[in-house]
């Protein structure tokens, strides 16, 4: 009796089954836009923030017929300058008809993911550009989270504060937490030995909000965090000049037979107030 086996059939069977949904790239977690301070737009690339000088306390008169002394108020400001930033991905019509994902979805929204990642990367390079700095022995510790946060307050700086780290630091932070019974409580601190979520959100620890990204810079062999004065209001660290925010539209090329996805945004990024934030260093 003859058999028929796969290899008799090669040629009608298909060769490999290749999935038609796509495994996503893998990109730095996204922290928050709202921890920054967005300016008013207007017809300029630049945008200054204005701060007062502290004009000092009233002191008492001579007597109840000298006048008031009489103090000059001082201003100084700070300015983002807007630029353009992008990222294009075309798409061809015949990789389209023989691709088994939605590539145009795809595309777009890797596009999408790309121009945020790079609003990101400006965000954190700011963390470590603060005068004022926590260095930890070597791993980041609660306590030198809660020395940042007292700095800011020994500083007289309004709320909120917000915490911006790296993945090592929130990891050390987090072993640190759940190690210490004198730190840790299951129904308070819970949410903080979780695992690390795509969102960047880290969890509150002691009243301070926490958000993660690899994308915190590193220098001399230390990562550069911070504890910062947050946004929107006018007490914020880091202010922000947006013309336009994140988009992705897309262009027909005939002649290239193809689809242009562009992405592209228009901001500039700038350190408002340098005491208002304290940098938090630990070992790389």
């Amino acid at each position: 009796m003859a058999s028929t086996g796969k290899a008799a059939l090669d040629d009608s069977v298909a060769a490999e089954i290749v999935e038609g949904v796509m495994v996503q790239e893998l990109r730095p977690a996204m922290t928050s836009r709202g921890i920054v301070r967005f300016g008013t737009k207007g017809f300029s690339t630049v945008k200054s923030f204005p701060l007062w000088g502290d004009p000092g306390a009233a002191a008492a008169p001579t007597d109840d017929l000298s006048d008031l002394a009489s103090t000059a108020l001082s201003d100084t400001q700070q300015t983002a300058t807007a630029a353009e930033v992008g990222f294009r991905v075309d798409i061809t019509d015949l990789v389209r008809a023989t691709h088994q994902s939605d590539l145009y979805s795809e595309a777009g929204g890797m596009v999408a993911r790309s121009v945020n990642e790079k609003w990101e990367t400006d965000v954190a390079a700011l963390m470590d550009d603060f005068t004022n700095v926590t260095t930890a022995a070597s791993t980041l510790t609660p306590i030198d989270v809660l020395a940042a946060v007292s700095g800011l307050e020994q500083r007289d700086i309004p709320g909120p504060y917000v915490g911006y780290f790296d993945p090592k630091q929130t990891g050390e932070l987090r072993n640190e937490i759940a190690v210490s019974t004198a730190s840790y409580e299951v129904g308070r601190d819970g949410e903080l030995v979780r695992p690390f979520a795509d969102s960047g959100w880290f969890g509150v620890y002691m009243g301070l909000p926490i958000w993660q990204t690899s994308l915190v810079v590193t220098t001399s062999s230390l990562v550069g965090g911070a504890v910062f004065a947050s946004g929107p209001g006018p007490n914020a660290a880091i202010g922000a000049y947006e013309i336009w925010g994140p988009r992705v539209e897309t262009q027909r090329d005939a002649s290239a037979r193809a689809l242009e996805f562009n992405g592209s945004a228009c901001y500039g990024l700038v350190e408002i107030s340098d005491t208002r934030g304290q940098t938090v260093k630990s070992a790389a």
